[in-house]
C-alpha cells in the first residue's frame, strides 16, 4: 500500500525517504551549544542542480519562519557555475507565479565551484505554497536555464519533514 502512495523508504536508513520525484533526508547535527536536526526535502542532483527546502528542528517555525527554499549549483574543477555571485535567480512556476532570489556563489575547501541562489526569507512561504499547487518548477538566471524540476511528491516530502523535524505544515499544506 505505501508503494502505491509514492513512498520508499531506504533500507537500513531510517533519515532518508523518498516520494515520487521528492526526497526528504534528516541530520542529526550535535554541538557544543546543542543538539539538532537539519531537515532537508530535495529533488535534482546526479550532474543537475539540486532545488530543496531546508529547516533546522528547534528553530522557530511556521508560521513565525518557513523553511528556506533554494537551488545549489556545483561544477566541475575548472569549470564555472552558471549562477554568478550577487545575481537574481528566478523560480517560476507553471500557473505564472514566480519568486527571486539572490545568489551567493564561491568555492567549496576542494577548488569546485558552487552557487546558492537563496528564496528571500519573506518570499518562502508564497514559494512553498507555489510549489505545492504546481507540477513543475523552473528555476534561471540572466545566463539562462539551470533547472526544470517536477513537483511530484513535494507535498508527502514536505508533510514527512514536519512530522519528523516537528514543526506545523500551516500556510503551505494546511
Amino acid at each position: 500500500m505505501l508503494a502505491g502512495l509514492g513512498l520508499v523508504q531506504t533500507a537500513g536508513a531510517q533519515d532518508f525517504w523518498s516520494y515520487k520525484d521528492w526526497n526528504v533526508s534528516i541530520e542529526k547535527v550535535e554541538s557544543e551549544q546543542d543538539d539538532h536536526k537539519r531537515c532537508v526535502i530535495f529533488t535534482g542532483g546526479d550532474g543537475l542542480p539540486t532545488i530543496s527546502a531546508t529547516f533546522f528542528a528547534g528553530d522557530a517555525g511556521p508560521p513565525y519562519s518557513y523553511p528556506e527554499v533554494s537551488v545549489l549549483e556545483r561544477a566541475f574543477r575548472g569549470h564555472a557555475t552558471l549562477m554568478k555571485n550577487g545575481e537574481p535567480v528566478f523560480f517560476s512556476f507553471d500557473d505564472g507565479d514566480s519568486v527571486t532570489g539572490k545568489v551567493e556563489a564561491g568555492f567549496d575547501e576542494e577548488g569546485f565551484a558552487f552557487a546558492n541562489g537563496r528564496v528571500a526569507q519573506e518570499d518562502n512561504i508564497l514559494a512553498l505554497q507555489a510549489m505545492r499547487r504546481n507540477g513543475e518548477l523552473a528555476v534561471s538566471v540572466a545566463g539562462g536555464s539551470l533547472i526544470i524540476a517536477s513537483l511530484n511528491g513535494f507535498s508527502a516530502a514536505y508533510l514527512k519533514m514536519a512530522e519528523v523535524c516537528a514543526f506545523s505544515t500551516e500556510g503551505v499544506l494546511d
